[in-house]
């Protein structure tokens, strides 16, 4: 018995993309093996919709800038280093608010990249 082929259908979106973005696409469709732009496209939104998928949901606090501040000094006191979406996650902190934070931090020479 010969098994048949499963019948996926599809759909045509139109996307408009910067032409800088394209060679990039170009550049590592050639790179990676992929036949084509729209296979690497179908796996790009392939990977976006799975991690959107298995995103976590934060309670994000609402604190200043100068208490964020401080918080993250205070966790880079006990941890060392951390990426700044790591910080914010674990002190429930909003993610621009907390790399306005630690851009004041390295601006007065606080912390270092």
């Amino acid at each position: 018995m010969v098994a048949e082929a499963k019948v996926v259908k599809r759909a045509t979106i139109p996307v408009s993309l910067p032409i800088s973005v394209v060679k990039k696409l170009e550049e590592l469709r050639g790179r990676l093996g992929y036949r084509s732009r729209n296979d690497v496209i179908r796996e790009a939104v392939r990977r976006f919709i799975e991690e959107m998928e298995e995103a976590k949901v934060l309670y994000v606090r609402d604190v200043t800038v100068e208490q964020a501040k401080r918080e993250i000094v205070e966790y880079l006191k006990r941890h060392g280093s951390a990426y700044v979406s790591e910080m914010a996650e674990s002190l429930g902190v909003n993610i621009e608010l907390a790399f306005k934070a630690v851009e004041e931090l390295e601006k007065e020479g606080i912390v270092g990249e």
